[in-house]
């Protein structure tokens, strides 16, 4: 799964691009390691796509936004050029493949909490089964914690228990209980749809994961 940090770099929440081979990558900037690059609100554009260069398609972007692609995309950094706020394409005339050096991710507080609205929804059925577990083994302040761990098929694997809610959190409220999150884990689980199946034909808990670009199929391990 790499190294996680906890902070967050100096160009978090500002959108940024970066090349890598014949691909541009524009988004806005949510982590930047050495290991991996984390967009939010992102495109990705191929040079002569749509008849644009890669140039023309970063002078457009920096005039009039872009067409997201991806609500949340990550983008491993080996191969990966400077990465650098779009903004700079129009203060400095427009100079896309002017000569740069990559932005050093040093760290900066980050907030403890953050918009949750859209990390996680949950279906009636996964709802009406959390509610039925909680109830059997019930625990004071315990509520529904979702996580990622290294291992499966594919390298990630889905974490589902029952826990008290710890410092750092991302909550999100249900009705009668919450889930728990924390951040490491929300860089992968962002957006994602937690169902229940019941029977004896039902697979238990299964997990619709828009950042996932490989599912195994047992459902329960991913890659990004």
């Amino acid at each position: 799964m790499g190294t996680f940090h906890d902070d967050k770099g100096p160009l978090h929440g500002i959108t940024v691009f970066a090349r890598e081979a014949d691909t541009v990558y524009v988004g806005r900037c949510d982590t930047l390691t050495s290991e991996r690059l984390v967009l939010h609100d992102a495109d990705v554009h191929v040079e002569g796509q749509d008849d644009l260069s890669n140039d023309e398609y970063l002078q457009r972007a920096a005039r009039f936004g872009i067409w997201k692609k991806h609500d949340l995309l990550v983008v491993p950094a080996a191969g990966l050029g400077p990465v650098r706020p779009l903004g700079e394409l129009v203060r400095g005339g427009g100079q896309a493949n002017a000569t740069a050096q990559p932005v050093a991710a040093t760290p900066t507080p980050a907030p403890t909490t953050s918009p949750a609205d859209d990390l996680v929804a949950l279906t009636p059925g996964a709802v009406t089964e959390v509610r039925r577990l909680l109830l059997a083994e019930p625990g004071p302040g315990r509520g529904l914690r979702l996580g990622v761990a290294g291992g499966g098929c594919s390298g990630l694997t889905y974490k589902v228990e029952f826990d008290a809610r710890r410092d750092g959190d991302l909550v999100i409220a249900q009705e009668g209980f919450e889930v728990y999150l924390d951040r490491k884990s929300a860089i992968y689980l962002r957006g994602i749809t937690v169902d229940h199946q019941p029977g004896l034909s039902g697979r238990g808990f299964q997990f619709r994961n828009p950042n996932a670009t490989n599912t195994c199929g047992c459902g329960e391990s991913f890659a990004v």
